[in-house]
């Protein structure tokens, strides 16, 4: 009896500490209930971290709710309602955990699903639109909301879709676009409600105002609501069974009707401005949206009349309240709490961490609520320090030091848990964060002593986030950053161009630019000063060539008419080349480039003939056919130091026939070995993203030596005095810069 009034004890303050603790596990679909259940997500933000913060959304959002709860909404449980505010309203808890919450629910055809968001809206255009977390932090542009924190509206409209599919009614509210101060401006505030509508996925539509409009709030509205949400709820409690007989229903037409009216007409008398809803649509007119209750509805309208003035509730945290326990032994509450407070000390990784607490419940308690709810909880504490990182580098507010950069790359690593962990209930929310966890990893302790390892690591996590955001300023500020690190100032001053022109109001990618500016600057300096008494600088690089052209022989008559023709004569043939270059610089205008190349050439030589009785001119062609190995030694003399520099190139070259073809070598065998002079003009083409350098060549060669065969005793070798090559070929140059 005493042993188990002691664990009693234990149980009961075991218990008491975690009430206090605010934290509840995951709670399934009550399958006692049958039938179809209404269930909600509910966000609203008033208080916001790094943006003007509205008064009364979150106001609008407990209202809301409340309209829910209450027997007017259908006295939906708070087990079925998932609300966030302020605070606790970022990206990673209304991904991570409020459709980990849904997942659990296990909607139905013939549910219900509300999601009202009340707060603050924007967008980049009609494909990237967001509804804005607590800490989403742009820092002046509309471009940053790819990393910053945003709630991406499509992947919300892909959830619906799952949804309405299934035959589940899905309601969709949104009162946002409440400024049009924020970066995308009015434009910003067209794109919003513009895509929202127009990308419909089957649910009903309510929106706070129509394109480019701003949704209004004061504190005579109620005692401190917004317009449309106010409207609403008043409409849905009772106030808009209007149309024909009341009947203590209210349908989608009526509620339309009843909002339409009340709000444009009270923004344009109290506020001179204009604010008109927008619904969707027409065949939903007779859908029954609430069911009145007449007890409730006459409580409000009490309410209503004597509501005072006042300013807004905001509330910044998660509400404390009590848990309904399942049925769990001391063990796991125990590890659940230990859990809990190492998060709150932010205490996630090491030992006795977060992380270490999770996995003592994964293995003990697999699959249970408490598991589950730990699971996600120390996912979206991964997302939010990885988001924390990712608002300093938006901020400019990078120290450079290894320290942060090696936290920088710890973030990544963990971000990447988290990935892993969501992706098993929402691929799209995990897809939309590996653009920062390269970001992240590219912002790691790389280079000469790095800690993360060479930077040409850092390049691949860029380049990787390059991939998915093309026109993401943060990584072509990133870029720049890196390739500067590097001493590539072009590629750096290339980047750091783009960032500035893809996000104009961007503070940062300025600051960046400046920099590489002030790097090229200097190096100009020095190579007019102290630089000049110095040798130049020696870089190498290794490329590959390949060319083609037409090949023709200059043949001298030798004359004798012993050997039965009367004149030679050469066509032009095709000539094709591959080989590899060695480039050596010898100053910042001249360099040497050798080639080691092979050849395949075709030299047509027509011998000219008539018979000793007169008669027409016979011509009899041997095509001298062969491979050859190629030698080249050209200076390189380049004619501008730009990204496109045009150059002159000029040298000798060696060529050895290594086969020839057996009836040309039978009729004119030739020499082996020639020598050549050689002539170009081509030009550098720096690919600055690319870090490759490609040169188009229009090249002439003349042969020095003869190719013809002294020791040859053919007649056809005997009709020749001489026999020179020469060629025009375009060759093209790749190599590394």
């Amino acid at each position: 009896m005493r042993h188990l009034l002691s664990r009693s004890i234990l149980l009961c303050v075991l218990l008491a500490g975690f009430k206090a603790s605010g934290q509840s596990p995951l709670k399934a679909r009550d399958t006692t209930i049958s039938g179809p259940q209404t269930f909600a997500i509910v966000v609203g933000i008033s208080k916001y971290q790094y943006i003007r913060p509205l008064t009364y959304a979150d106001k609008d959002a407990e209202l809301f709710r409340d309209y829910l709860k209450s027997p007017g909404g259908g006295s939906v449980k708070d087990e079925n309602i998932f609300c966030l505010l302020n605070d606790q309203a970022n990206n990673s808890n209304f991904w991570g955990k409020g459709f980990q919450w849904l997942k659990a629910k296990k909607l139905q055809k013939g549910d219900r699903l509300f999601i009202y968001l009340a707060g603050h809206g924007d967008a980049i255009d009609e494909d990237q639109f967001f509804f804005l977390g607590y800490d989403c932090k742009p820092e002046g542009d509309k471009n940053n909301y790819l990393v910053s924190g945003a709630i991406q509206l499509f992947n919300l409209k892909k959830k619906i879709a799952n949804e309405t599919t299934k035959g589940v009614e899905v309601y969709f509210i949104m009162d946002a676009c409440r400024s049009n101060e924020l970066p995308g401006g009015t434009a910003g505030q067209n794109f919003l409600n513009t895509a929202i509508s127009e990308k419909k996925v089957g649910e009903i539509i309510m929106l706070a105002t129509g394109a480019g409009q701003e949704s209004l709030e004061d504190v005579s509205i109620g005692n401190g609501h917004g317009l449309f949400t106010y409207y609403l709820v008043d409409g849905l409690t009772g106030s808009a069974d209007s149309i024909g007989s009341p009947d203590n229903k209210i349908t989608y037409q009526e509620i339309k009707t009843y909002v339409d009216k009340n709000v444009p007409s009270v923004a344009q008398l109290r506020f001179k401005r204009r604010q008109d809803p927008y619904f969707c649509c027409n065949e939903n007119t007779e859908k029954v949206i609430s069911n009145v209750n007449t007890t409730y509805l006459k409580k409000w309208l009490e309410t209503k009349k004597q509501q005072n003035r006042g300013g807004g509730n905001s509330f910044y945290g998660t509400p404390e309240k009590p848990v309904r326990f399942l049925t769990a032994d001391t063990a796991l509450i125990e590890t659940y709490n230990r859990f809990y407070k190492a998060v709150k000390s932010n205490n996630l990784t090491g030992r006795s961490s977060a992380e270490e607490y999770y996995q003592q419940l994964t293995k003990k308690y697999p699959g249970n609520p408490y598991t589950l709810d730990a699971k996600s909880t120390l996912a979206v504490e991964y997302i939010n320090v990885a988001q924390r990182k990712v608002d300093r580098y938006l901020g400019c507010g990078d120290e450079g030091s290894s320290k942060e950069k090696q936290e920088n790359y710890e973030a990544a690593l963990n971000l990447e848990k988290a990935i892993n962990t969501v992706r098993e209930d929402d691929a799209d929310f995990a897809n939309s964060l590996y653009n920062r966890m390269y970001l992240l990893k590219a912002s790691g302790d790389f280079g000469k002593d790095g800690k993360n390892g060479d930077i040409s690591l850092a390049f691949q996590h860029a380049y990787a986030a390059h991939a998915i955001d093309p026109n993401g300023a943060y990584i072509q500020n990133k870029l720049a950053q890196l390739h500067l690190e590097n001493n590539r100032k072009d590629s750096a001053l290339f980047y750091a161009e783009k960032a500035t022109k893809t996000a104009p109001k961007w503070a940062c990618a300025f600051t960046t630019l400046a920099l590489v500016q002030k790097a090229i600057g200097d190096s100009k300096k020095q190579d007019d000063g102290k630089n000049k008494t110095k040798n130049p600088i020696r870089k190498s690089s290794f490329g590959y060539t390949i060319g083609g052209g037409l090949n023709q022989s200059n043949p001298t008559y030798s004359g004798n008419v012993n050997s039965g023709f009367i004149g030679v004569n050469a066509n032009t043939a095709p000539t094709f080349d591959l080989g590899f270059i060695y480039q050596v610089n010898l100053g910042s205008t001249i360099s040497i480039r050798p080639a080691a190349t092979v050849s395949f050439e075709n030299t047509d030589i027509d011998f000219e003939r008539r018979a000793v009785t007169g008669g027409p001119i016979i011509t009899e062609t041997v095509a001298v056919k062969g491979t050859a190995v190629n030698i080249a030694l050209p200076l390189i003399i380049r004619l501008s130091s730009k990204n496109s520099a045009p150059y002159i190139a000029l040298g000798p070259s060696f060529s050895y026939l290594i086969s020839q073809n057996s009836t040309s070598n039978e009729l004119l065998p030739v020499k082996k070995s020639l020598v050549f002079g050689n002539g170009g003009l081509g030009v550098d083409i720096n690919l600055l993203k690319s870090g490759i350098i490609i040169s188009p060549e229009l090249k002439y060669a003349v042969g020095f030596s003869d190719i013809k065969d002294g020791a040859a005793t053919t007649t056809y070798a005997t009709a020749l005095s001489s026999l020179k090559k020469n060629a025009f070929t375009l060759s093209v140059y790749l190599r590394k810069r």
